[in-house]
């Protein structure tokens, strides 16, 4: 890495503030990759649940949200994902506070946004049944359809 870029932990460490583009799916729909702007803060107190974490898993930073607090960290999963992950306090390094998409200014005490967040929450286990069952689906349905493509070429 060139030695004038700074990694968002060093500018959280210098300005107490990062922000930038968000890169990933793992938070769809409330931040589209590579087009919405993030403005995290950077940890000063234990996290509550429903906060957005920002924490680093080996090189990577991860923003997942947190469901629950535990002794030693968090349980924490991405809003477009279906498995939990358990993060150590220690690997939490910041907290989203605000963002934008496109050109509107979201701040995450607004009413408006924990009302979307407790609704993500409140419906995960549906929508996972649902997902996953539709992959399957969709899994069930390629293989004929790559066989019958494989079978054709045979015969020509």
């Amino acid at each position: 890495m060139p030695e004038n870029v700074k990694t968002i932990e060093e500018v959280l460490l210098e300005t107490g503030k990062y922000i930038g583009p968000t890169v990933g799916t793992s938070m769809l729909p409330m931040l589209k990759n590579r087009r919405d702007t993030i403005v995290v803060k950077a940890k000063t107190e234990r996290l509550k649940p429903l906060d957005v974490a920002l924490y680093k898993r080996g090189n990577l930073y991860i923003l997942h949200r947190v469901l629950k607090v535990t002794d030693t960290g968090y349980i924490i999963r991405g809003d477009n994902c279906y498995y939990d992950e358990i993060v150590p306090e220690e690997d939490v390094i910041g907290v989203l506070t605000e963002f934008f998409r496109k050109k509107t200014h979201y701040y995450c005490t607004d009413e408006k946004y924990l009302k979307y967040v407790k609704k993500r929450i409140k419906h995960y286990k549906s929508r996972r049944f649902f997902v996953l069952t539709w992959r399957k689906i969709v899994a069930g349905v390629k293989k004929p359809i790559k066989w019958i493509l494989r079978w054709d070429k045979r015969k020509k």
